[in-house]
């Protein structure tokens, strides 16, 4: 009776520590990653405004946080894309770089970051090696990526940590000076006084954060900077970067990356679109030749030329090689480039006209005839041009007030989507029968150009007012940004 009663007494006094316990680790279990909101929300916030390649991203802590919402009408010209969040660490943004950063491609990363880690007791040896753990996660991405580094500025708050900041601040400019694509901007003096301290009226309460007396000093300087490089820009060769990056000690000296650089012969397929409709000057405007410039600046690509084969008004039914419309001249220019060097790559984005209710040739096409048709397309391009390679674009979104001479409205808009999961299912099944030649292009084009169709679409009028349908000057060139990277990641991965 006496072991009995013992064991219930020790049953009574472990179960509830253990129970705690487990329930303490559940919580922890629970709990998300440090940043897992904001990370998430600008996750979401890329789905419906994905940001366009080749832009600037502002990347670090609270600095760029607490800019909004003006950053991006301070740094308009630069194309840029907020992603700074609060109480960040270098190896927090290292962290979630892949999920925020490397996806989008930016041309330039602003960078503000280091003070946190400062504060939380870490040396500046160590955050300096932090932030080349970071710029070799980002080179080896995206090799001719800038970065730009705003130096850890003098704060009140922060007095104490003053002489680590300068020191971190001065390795970062030593290192600028070795490297091409590391550039070092001084904001210190901005924001100091005659004693080396931060001024207070520049800074927030809490006085650690920039007010917008204080981030108005900054925009000039961040500014000329980015604009000088813009003046100078050229495109560097990848392998005498890598040289000095292993130098640098950013990459290690055993670690070996090879680069060939390819030619490309692009021929763009698709409608009005495609063609430049609507544009000043189709020859120097339309999507195509802005997909060309941004690959002729990609590593990986020395040379790239292209033909337009945009024609207004077709659909899939158009381009079919039995229709005797508009296949004999992509044939043409596909026989032309088979006589050159080069990657023979074929660029298709046609759906739009399909979708219309009425108009255009065939239209309505049933999602299974949209699909049918373009693989008999893609099936004779494959079977002519033996090694080519195909990337076929997601269409973008219209307005469903679309109406001109065609009547498109929101069955149209809304047949338009169902081509999408027919696209997809079609690059599918040529995994199996043609490895590695067709590839899933663009599919961030519709939902950009759904946010901002008011800035990057011309205003038309139609039967039902106001409609947007054709990219403008701004927009034909964002949606080249995104053929021309779809196009690179085809052809290159």
């Amino acid at each position: 009776m006496k072991k009995r009663a013992s064991v219930e007494v020790t049953i009574r006094f472990i179960l509830p520590i253990l129970l705690i316990w487990i329930a303490a680790e559940t919580r922890l279990l629970a709990q998300e990653p440090r940043f897992e909101s904001e990370i998430k929300a600008y996750e979401a916030k890329a789905v419906d405004d994905p940001p366009v390649p080749g832009s600037t991203f502002f990347v670090g802590s609270s600095t760029w946080r607490l800019w909004r919402p003006t950053l991006e009408e301070d740094f308009n010209q630069f194309s840029p894309v907020n992603r700074g969040f609060g109480g960040a660490t270098i190896p927090d943004v290292v962290r979630v770089m892949d999920r925020i950063i490397l996806p989008y491609r930016p041309a330039r990363v602003v960078f503000s970051c280091g003070g946190n880690d400062l504060a939380n007791g870490d040396e500046p040896e160590t955050v300096v090696k932090n932030f080349k753990t970071f710029l070799a996660r980002l080179w080896q991405a995206n090799p001719l990526a800038e970065v730009y580094f705003v130096s850890n500025r003098h704060s009140p708050a922060r007095q104490k940590f003053r002489k680590q900041g300068d020191r971190f601040n001065q390795e970062i400019k030593k290192l600028a000076g070795k490297l091409d694509g590391l550039y070092y901007i001084d904001v210190v003096p901005l924001t100091d006084d005659q004693d080396g301290k931060g001024r207070s009226e520049l800074f927030l309460a809490d006085g650690l954060h920039l007010n917008r007396e204080g981030q108005q000093l900054w925009i000039p300087v961040i500014s000329a900077a980015l604009e000088e490089r813009d003046r100078s820009q050229m495109k560097q060769t990848v392998a005498d970067l890598y040289r000095k990056r292993v130098s640098a000690g950013i990459f290690p000296k055993s670690d070996t990356v090879k680069y060939p650089q390819q030619k490309l012969n692009i021929v763009f397929i698709g409608n009005s679109i495609t063609a430049g409709a609507g544009l000043k000057d189709r020859q120097t405007e339309a999507p195509p030749v802005l997909a060309t410039a941004y690959l002729k600046q990609q590593a990986g690509i020395n040379e790239v030329v292209f033909s337009n084969q945009g024609v207004g008004g077709f659909t899939t039914v158009d381009f079919l090689p039995a229709t005797n419309k508009a296949f004999g001249k992509v044939a043409q220019a596909a026989e032309t480039f088979r006589k050159e060097t080069g990657q023979l790559v074929f660029s298709i984005i046609l759906g739009t006209n399909d979708s219309a209710m009425q108009g255009p040739n065939g239209a309505p096409v049933s999602p299974e005839s949209y699909r049918a048709n373009l693989k008999t397309i893609a099936d004779t391009l494959l079977k002519a041009n033996p090694g080519c390679k195909l990337v076929i674009h997601r269409p973008i979104w219209y307005s469903p007030t679309t109406y001109n001479r065609s009547k498109y409205l929101q069955e149209g808009l809304d047949r338009l989507q169902t081509y999408f999961p027919e696209i997809d299912a079609l690059i599918a099944s040529y995994g199996a029968t043609h490895p590695g030649q067709v590839k899933l292009g663009d599919t961030q084009g519709f939902n950009y150009f759904k946010t901002h169709y008011l800035t990057d679409f011309q205003h038309e009028n139609g039967q039902q007012g106001t409609f947007f349908l054709h990219p403008n000057e701004k927009g034909a060139a964002t949606l080249g940004l995104f053929w021309g990277e779809a196009i690179r990641k085809a052809v290159l991965k």
